[in-house]
This record gives structure tokens, sequence and C-alpha cells, in this order.
């Protein structure tokens, strides 16, 4: 619990010394997008395997890959429009996975403990085979958290602090640690759960909130906004959301006690 609150308050010393003309810019309420275009949500009709309830999902080259957040299992679609789905294990997990970001090199696993898995290409005979990467740990305390790969290869990662109306950027340096890069104000509700994704290589922010609502924020002096309707019906619980080709975002969400059921925006 020391060692956790000790990461925290070391962080918070360092983003103040970084925080600047990023933060500045996204949390300037002129830069805002004053009525956010709306994208219409469609059920995609995948039928999972027995047992199998998604919490999470990541998406690369038109494939979505859905997680159950502890266990490590994962079902795999081919492509947006199939109904079938096949089940496949992460090895090499070690606890609960927190996010998943798929990208050409493979998966980017964040586990509740803070530390980053690398699940190299796709799976393959039922397996996906992960490692432990060589980089710092990120800070305890988190309620949410995604981590993608940069144009430049180094890491990006986006953490939510608990009892924090917004989010912090970190940036992974040559020697595997993080440094702050900036902090991203959330415009969810007080007390509304929400989830993080990357997109388009750490450009887009995808923030999933439990009413329903999911936000796509560009990471750039911009700071523009595009809001998700999500019309999904009423008694559902939402879960993770991630970005797809052709600017597209997939969501899980589900009735009481049912497996969840996949939504694609509209082309």
């Amino acid at each position: 619990r020391l060692a956790g609150q000790n990461e925290v308050t070391s962080l918070a010393q360092r983003l103040a010394a970084a925080l600047a003309p990023l933060a500045d810019a996204l949390d300037t309420p002129s830069k805002r997008v004053a009525a956010p275009k709306l994208a219409e949500m469609q059920q995609a009709g995948v039928q999972w395997p027995d047992d199998f309830h998604p919490a999470l999902l990541a998406s690369h080259d038109g494939m979505v890959a859905t997680f159950e957040g502890k266990g490590g299992r994962g079902a795999l679609i081919q492509s947006i429009g199939e109904k079938d789905s096949t089940l496949f294990q992460l090895e090499g997990i070690d606890g609960e996975i927190h996010s998943a970001t798929w990208d050409e090199s493979g998966l980017l696993v964040v586990t509740s403990s803070g530390t980053l898995a690398e699940c190299a290409g796709a799976a393959a005979g039922g397996k996906w085979a992960c490692r432990q990467m060589s980089v710092e740990r990120l800070p305890a305390g988190f309620k949410a958290v995604a981590v993608a790969r940069q144009s430049t290869n180094l890491l990006r990662a986006v953490v939510a602090f608990e009892g924090e109306d917004s989010v912090v950027l970190m940036d992974q340096t040559q020697d595997g640690t993080w440094d702050p890069a900036g902090e991203v104000h959330v415009p969810v509700a007080d007390g509304v759960r929400f989830e993080l994704s990357w997109a388009n290589a750490a450009q887009d922010l995808i923030i999933s909130a439990a009413d329903g609502s999911i936000i796509k924020r560009t990471i750039s002096a911009s700071g523009a906004l595009k809001v998700v309707s999500v019309d999904h019906g009423i008694n559902m619980a939402f879960h993770g959301a991630c970005g797809m080709a052709g600017d597209r975002v997939a969501h899980l969400a589900s009735e009481s006690g049912a497996a969840p059921l996949l939504f694609v925006t509209s082309a």
C-alpha cells in the first residue's frame, strides 16, 4: 500500500513539472467541438462460444479480439459481418487483464498490477503466446488504463486514477521508464465509471462510459471531440470499446445475466 502511494506521489511531482501546452490546449473550452458528430451503432450479431463473457476488446486490420478479464480467455472475429468467433487462450499473462491494444506488431496487455505484456502476431491454434515486457510498471491505484505504440515505436500510456476527473498521459523513455506527457480532461459525469483505449497509434483516445456514451478525443493541439451516440436499449450494462479501421468504433454491451453483444458504428 505504501509503495503504491509513493509511486503516485512521485508521478504527481513529475507530472507537475511536465504539464504544459498539450494539457492547456486539450482543456481549453474554446478548443472543444460545440456540436459533436453522432454515429449510429449497429449490432454485429456475433455468436460467442459457450460460457464466454467478454468485457474487453481490441481490433486490428478488420479483425476483433475480445477478452474476459480473468483467466486469459479470448475469442477472435475475423471480420465484422461474420457470425462465428474462435476461442483462444492468452498464455504467459500473470494477473487480471485491465486493457488490451492490438497493432501490426501484436497485442499489448496491461494487467491490474500495472505490468505490461506483449503477445506477438495473432492467435493461432487456439493459443496466443505472451511475454512480460521489460518496461517500468505503471503506477498503482489506477481505475482505467490503456497503452499503445506510437509512430516512434515507443509506448504511450493513459492512466485514470481514483478520485480524479482527468487522465494522465505518460510516454515511455528509451530506458523503459515513464515520463509524464500531459493531462486530459474526461468529459464524463461525476461518479460514472469509464474505460480507456487507444486508436490510430496513440493519437485518438476512446473513452467508453458506463452510461453507454463513447467519446473519441484526438490527442493534439486541437483536442477535437467526437461523441458516438449509443442507443443499445434499456437495462444494458456497458463494457469496453475500441477503435477500428475507417474511423469506426466497436463496443460491448449486455443485458442482465446475458453474454455481451457486440455493437459497431456504421461505416
